[in-house]
């Protein structure tokens, strides 16, 4: 009997021991970038730091890194507010509109979604360069409209959620398409909003290419460029200043998930297509 239970525990522990292993490979990059940021010495080895100190973190939040993170700020804040403005006013009209060609201009959204950003960058460029917006506000708008397919799609699936006919019983007590769409609308779509703006948020954060090539002065540069730079600052890798700057750069996506994560989770469950 005894061996009998032993060899039942056999596989349990050797399932524990594979999940530790697997917990383990999966923290040491944390780790790695933890002991680097607070070693004042850091030379990039995974190691208990000798000393300990907060200078790689007001190396990263000062100077050019500290107006990078503000512009990093101003442009996922600003893409994720205007993208989901801009859904709303197109979303709810497709969802309670019977517009002739309506599933065809869906589907468009589908194929447009499908397109790589990199393959529609050059024409937005000359675009932006013709009407003077190679700046901050240029970075905003381009990516509100590469975000606007997925986001349509989105928000017009959770406001076909919503009843119509308590939109039919608010207007016969008076209720006005605006009163409709703030009081009633809104509140019930709150997840697909705070999906949606997460979406658009975490995405003008990573961005890379187009605030490379619309930024005309290193002063307009987000982290994302910060973070590629900080790679190789005069000709060497200072990697505590790297692996703060890091942590700086992931803090803000994180918070905001945690902020609206009550509403997202209930977003993600909701999420359906249709026609």
């Amino acid at each position: 009997m005894a061996q009998q239970v032993m060899d039942q525990d056999r596989p349990s522990r050797l399932t524990a021991l594979a999940l530790a292993f697997l917990a383990l490979i999966w923290v040491s990059p944390f780790f790695w970038l933890l002991t680097n940021a607070i070693d004042p010495a850091a030379t990039g080895q995974l190691a208990v730091p000798q000393t300990v100190g907060i200078d790689n973190f007001v190396q990263a939040v000062s100077g050019s890194a500290g107006r990078q993170f503000i512009n990093s700020m101003m442009i996922a804040a600003g893409t994720a507010t205007l993208t989901v403005l801009v859904a709303i006013s197109a979303a709810y009209p497709l969802s309670r509109m019977r517009i002739p060609g309506r599933n065809a201009f869906l589907w468009a959204l589908v194929l447009l979604r499908m397109l790589p950003a990199t393959g529609v960058i050059v024409p937005m460029y000359f675009a932006a360069q013709a009407a003077g917006l190679l700046n901050m506000m240029g970075i905003i708008l381009a990516l509100t409209i590469l975000n606007l397919p997925f986001t349509l799609l989105l928000l017009k699936n959770f406001f076909d959620t919503v009843p119509i006919e308590l939109e039919e019983a608010a207007y016969v007590e008076g209720a006005s398409l605006w009163e409709i769409l703030i009081k009633i609308v809104l509140p019930l779509s709150k997840a697909g909003i705070a999906v949606v703006w997460f979406f658009s948020f975490t995405g003008a954060w990573n961005e890379f290419l187009l605030p490379l090539i619309f930024s005309r002065t290193e002063a307009g540069f987000p982290m994302s460029i910060g973070l590629y730079s900080a790679f190789g600052r005069q000709g060497s890798i200072d990697y505590g200043f790297l692996a703060a700057f890091s942590i700086i750069y992931a803090a803000p996506a994180v918070g905001v998930y945690f902020l609206l994560r009550r509403n997202m989770n209930t977003g993600f469950a909701g999420v359906g297509v249709k026609g």
